[in-house]
């Protein structure tokens, strides 16, 4: 058990359920004073409040208060804390309090305040109100424990450790299905306790009418403590509500990079709204059909289907995975039904519960009717309960289509990668690595879609059962198998493909590689979510690895090769530049953390020209391009290391030439041009080794010649550029004057399909090795180039003894090479050549034999 998370998760909850159920008190003796049209409005607004998704809010307090907010230099507040998570938490949440506590008012009749009248202000607060309130506040209290306990978005985003940001890490970096769930047994017992406590107590549900007359209730309360109330309620529904639309709205960059946000998230938008409105229609539906067919049985296990609702969705994706990651559920497991299905299965117990409360108010002699005159359970369905409660039911479609468009946490492990992100996942994202203004765009076409059913019923004047009718068809057609099979390449450039690694964690395996690197005998190398760097042959065969020092700020990301054949792996969250030998030696390690000249922010890019000059992109505090010396010896030994000389600062945040929006992937040619991908403007941008800029090219969209967050760029001998497109999921080749010359991939899992790729590199041969990120591989693309064989010398048996000789010595090679990385893992620190059959002896422990790993000739070392 882990005590500080679990000290962590119990002083967030307890400290927002304070927080939530004072605000919600507040707010409710400010409601109850006010006209019933005033009182309509206010809880509107606190039902948006409500409705608004995690993410944006969060969005909106990092522009004020995060780490480069506006506010910070008046007010020194950083939102990037556990005191953040508790304040954002707590002003989402502070609504449960308000509807429990109106709900437990509508009790108050006016002879129980008319008996009375000398009972005022405090008096009338602590002898009536609170009393009747106090049952609801009870039950907010734990309702808003629970939720804030198990939130997951909030401390992932602000890097808070709390149970279900940590378990997601875990399960992210290393498949630790176990270890998660072992972690997660408070996030699943205290929601259990919660929800048989509430089946043991019936949760009134609230109406805009109370008994008692405003007028009345002011005057009990007092002018000063309601004006007071109404303060505070105006502050708290400006802070929660009107602030982050307002923020979305008045920033300029919103409007500027929305047009790039719409055209490069065509498949993100249309995705969120096919699923959300598919998810909605098949709750309800199933709600629906358990009125009349299964509602004694629901009934009997109230507990376990709003047990998915209460406990955080991470926890649903794993268990998701072990079910169904199967070779007899793939069809289904790599397809668009198992997000509806966790989709499903998360907001079943919201949707039953509503329906039924619904059908409450239904007509029950319409029933007994249809039941005598022998209907059945369809017919029961569609002329006793439809027309009554056909307004509740869109209302409980349209509440859970909003839950499902912006539902991050349950679809998070178990996208597949033939199907695409949602908005809601990529906004997501980008708040972990991104702009915030790209974010702002995309959180308002979110916004626009949450608008859309409303608009789209208005306008065409649907009939009551439409969405239904229409959510069915949306059901059908995004429920295919996904496409299977080994697809060719087809390509003008590449004859074929080899896929490298497989998902996991264990050696020669990936979990979400991020950056590859090819070094001077063609050897690749990639670094992955578990902070790995993983050494392959050119053939794909694990040679060696070695694990980055430090990645609880975040995982490295970005490679490139130095003029001595080092492989260069940046530390993005740590401000690091290492450089390690080809068998993963640190030979130097420099860079300090700031935003000066000379210092780093966020680093995700390097390249090194022929001058040994290097280019590194940064962006978040600063977007820029640095550029920076080595002495002409080159890299120093550790004891004599000195950093290099800062050269340059190019660019600047912004959308016009030469500024960056999150400057990604980068990449030198042979005349020392440098090549940026500049993500968020969706363009590639070309300098000389001097800053001076070139061109620009590309615009959002997924056409030839459009780009969708390109995140890397190589360029080959010829000036032909391939650009790795996060957004579309795939490649495209430009020639050296930036026309387009074909496409590569798309989305999918087969072999040449992409699923959002982070990085590309290019040997000597001209394969192209791309880091297939969520696919959890990488792709070696063969060039059609490479199929030509050296001529021989004329002399076969001199060939054949050339080639055996050159055989065993590569595989003597890649023999240390595993042993070292499994004694490695082990915790040797032993040098691969320094083996000794001793060291072999270790492995014997685990099953493995000494004549597994060495030749007969190293056998005697």
């Amino acid at each position: 058990m882990n005590w500080v998370l679990l000290k962590n998760s119990l002083l967030a909850g307890g400290t927002v359920t304070l927080l939530a159920v004072s605000l919600g008190l507040v707010t409710a003796l400010c409601l109850a004073g006010l006209p019933r049209a005033w009182r309509t409005a206010a809880l509107g607004l606190a039902v948006a409040t409500l409705a608004l998704p995690p993410f944006l809010v969060t969005n909106s307090w990092l522009h004020f208060l995060g780490p480069v907010g506006v506010w910070r230099s008046w007010l020194p507040l950083n939102v990037v804390s556990f005191g953040g998570a508790v304040w954002i938490l707590g002003l989402s949440l502070w609504p449960i309090s308000l509807l429990l506590i109106l709900s437990a008012w509508q009790r108050l009749e006016p002879a129980q305040i008319e008996s009375d009248m000398a009972v005022t202000g405090g008096h009338f607060l602590r002898g009536l109100l609170l009393p009747l309130a106090r049952p609801a506040m009870v039950q907010a209290a734990v309702l808003t424990f629970v939720l804030a306990m198990n939130n997951f978005a909030v401390p992932a985003i602000l890097q808070v450790k709390t149970f279900p940001a940590e378990v997601w890490v875990r399960f992210n970096t290393s498949f630790d299905t176990l270890g998660a769930l072992t972690m997660s047994w408070p996030m699943i017992v205290i929601p259990v306790l919660a929800i048989w406590w509430f089946t043991r107590r019936g949760v009134p549900w609230p109406h805009l009418q109370l008994t008692v007359p405003p007028a009345l209730f002011r005057r009990q309360l007092g002018p000063v403590c309601h004006g007071i109330c109404a303060t505070l309620a105006c502050l708290l529904v400006a802070l929660s509500t009107a602030l982050p639309l307002v923020q979305i709205i008045s920033v300029a960059r919103t409007w500027t990079e929305l047009a790039g946000a719409l055209a490069a998230g065509q498949s993100a938008i249309w995705n969120s709204l096919w699923l959300s409105a598919a998810a909605a229609t098949l709750v309800v539906g199933l709600a629906c059909i358990c009125l009349t067919r299964t509602a004694h049985a629901v009934r009997s296990i109230e507990t376990v289907i709003w047990l998915p609702f209460f406990v955080p969705g991470v926890l649903l994706g794993i268990g998701l995975i072990n079910l169904f990651n199967h070779s007899w559920s793939a069809i289904f497991y790599q397809s668009a039904g198992i997000m509806l299905l966790a989709l499903g299965v998360r907001y079943v117990g919201l949707g039953r519960h509503a329906v039924t409360h619904a059908a409450a108010t239904v007509d029950r002699d319409l029933i007994d009717v249809a039941r005598i005159e022998g209907a059945n359970w369809r017919q029961t369905l569609r002329h006793a309960y439809w027309p009554q409660m056909a307004p509740q039911i869109a209302a409980v479609w349209y509440v859970i289509y909003l839950l499902c468009l912006w539902d991050v946490e349950s679809i998070i492990l178990i996208i597949p990668p033939g199907i695409g992100e949602t908005l809601a996942l990529r906004i997501f994202n980008f708040l972990h690595y991104g702009h915030n203004a790209q974010v702002n765009a995309l959180c308002l076409t979110l916004l626009a879609l949450a608008l859309a059913p409303l608009v789209l019923w208005k306008l065409a004047r649907v009939t009551r059962d439409t969405l239904l009718v229409v959510g069915a068809l949306v059901l059908c057609s995004g429920c295919g198998p996904a496409r299977s099979g080994e697809s060719p390449l087809h390509s003008k450039l590449f004859g074929g493909v080899k896929v490298i690694g497989t998902r996991g964690v264990g050696v020669g395996q990936l979990n979400k590689p991020r950056s590859v690197a090819v070094d001077a005998q063609d050897n690749m190398y990639v670094v992955d979510m578990t902070g790995r760097v993983q050494k392959f042959s050119s053939n794909g065969v694990f040679l060696l690895s070695w694990q980055m020092p430090q990645t609880d700020l975040g995982k490295p990301k970005g490679m490139c090769r130095d003029r001595e054949g080092n492989i260069v792996v940046l530390e993005p969250h740590y401000s690091r530049v290492n450089h390690y030998s080809p068998a993963g030696v640190l030979v130097e390690q420099w860079g300090q953390r700031g935003t000066n000249n000379g210092q780093l922010s966020v680093p995700r890019a390097i390249a090194v020209d022929s001058k040994n000059e290097v280019f590194i992109t940064e962006y978040q505090e600063e977007e820029r391009l640095q550029k920076f010396a080595f002495a002409a010896s080159g890299i120093s030994a550790p004891a004599n290391s000195s950093p290099p000389r800062w050269v340059a600062s190019i660019g600047k945040g912004g959308t016009g030439p030469g500024e960056f929006n999150r400057p990604e992937g980068m990449c030198v040619d042979s005349q020392d041009r440098v090549y940026v991908a500049d993500s968020c403007n969706h363009r590639i941008q070309v300098f000389s080794s001097d800053g001076k800029l070139l061109r620009v090219y590309g615009k959002p969209g997924k056409g030839l010649g459009e780009l969708s967050y390109p995140y890397d760029i190589c360029v080959d001998g010829n000036g032909r550029q391939y650009v790795c497109e996060f957004g579309n999921s795939r490649i495209q080749v430009f020639d050296g004057n930036d026309r387009p010359i074909e496409i590569l991939g798309r989305r999918g899992s087969e072999p040449g399909y992409f699923s959002n790729p982070w990085g590309v590199a290019l040997d000597s041969a001209g394969n192209l090795y791309v880091a297939d990120s969520q696919n959890h591989r990488v792709q070696k693309l063969l060039s059609k180039s490479e199929t030509r064989r050296p001529k021989s010398d004329g002399n076969p048996k001199a060939e054949i003894r050339k080639t055996e000789a050159g055989r065993e010595k590569a595989h003597e090679a890649r023999i240390q090479s595993s042993a070292f990385a499994l004694l490695g893992c082990l915790g040797s620190e032993v040098p691969a050549s320094d083996l000794r059959t001793s060291d072999f002896g270790r492995l014997s422990a685990f099953g493995f034999r000494l004549s597994d790993f060495t030749p007969p000739a190293f056998a005697n070392r």
